[in-house]
């Protein structure tokens, strides 16, 4: 089978939005002002806080805000000399998103939040609460994983056992099925 037409292909998976477990987006949008745009997304790797950060903002920009987005990553686990920039310059109409805020040390996150003093806003993705207050835990679950198979036009015999095995990271549950299907597993 041709990579593109895998259920399972980056392109597709990646069309798949954050859907909310346990409130409505009405409730974490409203929950985020109140937290006045400084607030944690919290959870495990592949429960979707990467998906949930990139869907703020359009929400952001249509309050007239100016969401700058900053990944970190076990590659990348460092903000660049232009990102630090970035960060200083931040006024109130712009909201920092930093994904992957677990990657800065605690004198870097110390900096970071001092440095950013003066943005709009500060959302992270983090895998542990205790940096900023949290505006949600992500959590997944079985029916989740299937909904989500579901919109890919894909089936899975097992959705229950694979969610288990691997411990509810949705993502590495569909990394294993594209390699079943690409004939790599």
């Amino acid at each position: 089978m041709r990579a593109r037409d895998n259920p399972f292909a980056a392109d597709r998976v990646l069309a798949i939005r954050y859907k909310p477990q346990g409130c409505t987006w009405r409730e974490l949008l409203e929950r985020l002002e109140s937290l006045n745009y400084r607030a944690a997304i919290v959870g495990p790797h592949g429960t979707g806080k990467t998906t949930l950060l990139e869907d703020l903002i359009p929400w952001l920009r249509s309050r007239g805000y100016d969401p700058i987005l900053l990944r970190l990553d076990s590659t990348s686990p460092r903000l660049n000399p232009d990102q630090w920039h970035v960060v200083g310059a931040a006024g109130p109409r712009q909201i920092l998103l930093l994904d992957g805020a677990e990657q800065l040390p605690l004198t870097q996150w110390l900096c970071f939040r001092y440095r950013s003093r003066n943005a709009g806003g500060l959302v992270i993705t983090t895998h542990q609460s205790g940096r900023l207050p949290t505006l949600i835990r992500t959590r997944t679950s079985a029916p989740l994983l299937s909904e989500i198979l579901t919109e890919l036009g894909a089936r899975c015999a097992e959705p229950d056992g694979l969610f288990h095995r691997h411990g509810g990271n949705i993502r590495e549950a569909i990394r294993e099925l594209y390699d079943r299907i690409s004939g790599v597993a």
